[in-house]
């Protein structure tokens, strides 16, 4: 059964307390290739608690993925964490979410 605590990914925090579009405004606007994703999504054995569909970028040069995620308490809210990726980690999201930019 997949966790529902992102803490586990590990990662920086790029964002917090956010909208979901000033999630999407960051990913657009730092990553040439991005994902639409939809609550419930599980990444890494980490369902992702999202209020509404958001933007996943991958950053290749610098092997990240960039993550929106919202906490259930409202101290948090919406947050956006940069993951270290992995090859499979890439195409897992590029093989299972739907590409919105190149």
């Amino acid at each position: 059964m997949a966790s529902r605590c992102v803490n586990n990914l590990g990662g920086q925090v790029l964002l917090m307390d956010v909208t979901p579009e000033q999630v999407n405004a960051y990913v657009q606007k730092h990553c040439k290739e991005y994902y639409e994703v939809h609550p419930g999504f599980v990444f890494r054995d980490i369902r992702m608690l999202l209020k509404t569909p958001m933007l996943i970028g991958v950053q290749n040069k610098k092997r990240r993925i960039l993550l929106p995620f919202t906490k259930p308490c409202p101290t948090y809210g919406t947050m956006l964490y940069g993951v270290a990726a992995t090859e499979a980690d890439i195409d897992f999201i590029r093989h299972n979410l739907v590409k919105i930019s190149e």
